[in-house]
């Protein structure tokens, strides 16, 4: 049985390196195949791992979130189902019931209060900094869509490849800000890029499209083929 570890993506790369590490150390300790994998805003997507389970395989979710989600819940019945639909693929996939029933988080909870402690001290850095009081001057702001459904049709790999064409071109937040995002709503339309101040949309974006808009919009300033304003 191959095991996935399901979550939500975090918002710094710290937290999707836990989920990482989680299933490695699960894998050690039961000797089963764990793999991390992310319904939405990160990579590998509950998709792509999906894909890397053997042909007529069997895999177990585990959705790693406390307290239970039902969002999350919610998504993985509809992803999972999504993925059967455009898959040709034969393979049981099992889930878990949710970690915050298990027995052991109790005992868990209670080893960390009656365990060793530490002093919560010292100034580890401000706040509040001056710098971040300031907006940066970027010439455009990108909204990039990585709610469940984008990430299912490929965000991700959107998401990387205008990253590193802007990298390329030299383009950084002073010239164009890219924020991820979750669900901005026309979900059949995705992956989603959005443009402002040009209020420009472009639907179904591939890791192709991505570079053009890179290189055409956010680097020579003209809308290219296929982007369109909300009324049009």
């Amino acid at each position: 049985m191959n095991v996935l570890l399901v979550s939500r993506g975090a918002t710094h790369h710290g937290g999707h390196d836990a989920i990482h590490h989680l299933a490695a150390q699960v894998a050690e300790a039961t000797g089963v195949p764990v793999r991390a994998c992310f319904l939405d805003g990160a990579e590998p997507s509950l998709h792509t791992a999906l894909d890397a389970v053997p042909e007529h395989g069997e895999v177990l979710l585990v959705a790693a979130h406390l307290p239970p989600d039902r969002y999350l819940d919610t998504w993985l019945r509809r992803a999972v189902a999504h993925w059967r639909t455009t898959r040709s693929r034969q393979v049981r996939v099992l889930l878990a019931p949710p970690l915050a029933t298990r027995p052991a988080l109790v005992t868990a909870v209670s080893d960390a209060i009656t365990g060793e402690h530490a002093t919560l001290d010292g100034n580890p850095g401000p706040f509040r900094s001056p710098a971040w009081s300031q907006i940066t001057r970027h010439r455009r702001h990108v909204l990039l869509c990585r709610g469940p459904r984008c990430t299912a049709y490929g965000a991700g790999q959107v998401a990387a490849a205008l990253g590193n064409r802007l990298k390329e071109h030299g383009l950084g937040d002073d010239d164009v800000l890219v924020t991820p995002t979750g669900c901005l709503f026309p979900c059949n339309l995705g992956p989603l890029v959005v443009v402002y101040p040009d209020d420009t949309w472009y639907e179904h974006v591939d890791a192709d499209l991505a570079v053009l808009i890179a290189d055409g919009h956010l680097r020579d300033g003209a809308p290219i083929d296929g982007g369109r304003r909300r009324d049009s």
